[in-house]
């Protein structure tokens, strides 16, 4: 059910363009800003990315987010797919 709105956009909506973004957790005590961003395509099929980085180490800080959210709606490559992104993995 969390996923559910992932695809709401392009079974309701085909025509549109999209990105769904999926952010690790996030940390805004603990994570610095302004590190580089992570982007990472996810496998629908298997429903997960192909990096080695468990889901549950990744994080992002809430500003680092907004600018991922930016920064995809100027990549090209990434629409129309779901990427998984972070900054930072706790150790």
């Amino acid at each position: 059910q969390k996923r559910q709105g992932e695809n709401m956009i392009p079974n309701e909506f085909p025509s549109l363009r999209y990105t769904t973004l999926q952010f690790g957790k996030y940390e805004d005590n603990f994570v610095g800003e302004d590190l580089e961003l992570q982007f990472e395509t996810v496998d629908s099929k298997q429903g997960n990315a192909e990096k080695e980085v468990p889901k549950g180490k990744r994080r992002i800080n809430r500003r680092d987010a907004a600018r991922a959210v930016a920064e995809a709606l100027t990549r090209p490559e990434l629409q129309g797919q779901k990427v998984e992104v972070w900054t930072d993995q706790m150790n």
